[in-house]
């Protein structure tokens, strides 16, 4: 009886050992993530004003603003590198962007950019458009689907 009660503590240290090994290295690895310098600016994204855009530094920022018109400028050579320039008020940020647009981008369109400014540029990664709130009234007035125009 003696030797069974013996193997089964030893079992028990076993998997208390090995469970306390898990949640220790679960642990470490959570606050190594989250103290490293790296990862602290690749996870803080604030939302400047583009008065404060000298304030940025080298993290992630996000802004907001109108598409100044007649700005956007798309490379011939690449159809995806876009220049424009993002006004908000009287301050202006010239903005370079190199991935797919969204639909709704356009002079005078309200967006929103997420990126970094490097030289004088905000390298945006992220760019999305405000919705027209002239769609919203549509989708909810249900007078203004114009059924009869479809080919069904």
């Amino acid at each position: 009886m003696a030797g069974i009660s013996g193997v089964l503590m030893e079992q028990r240290n076993k998997i208390f050992l090995a469970v306390s090994g898990i949640v220790f290295v679960a642990l470490f690895w959570i606050f190594r993530i989250s103290t490293e310098a790296d990862a602290q600016d690749a996870l803080m994204i604030s939302f400047l004003s583009l008065e404060n855009i000298e304030d940025a530094g080298d993290r992630r920022v996000r802004l907001g603003g109108i598409v100044d018109p007649g700005s956007i400028v798309i490379q011939k050579e690449n159809l995806l590198d876009c220049n424009f320039t993002l006004a908000q008020g009287s301050f202006k940020v010239p903005v370079h962007y190199t991935q797919v647009r969204p639909d709704l981008f356009k002079d005078e369109a309200e967006v929103i950019v997420t990126g970094q400014y490097v030289n004088g540029v905000f390298e945006a990664d992220e760019l999305q458009t405000k919705c027209a709130s002239r769609y919203e009234g549509d989708l909810r007035n249900e007078s203004s689907y114009q059924l009869e125009d479809l080919d069904i």
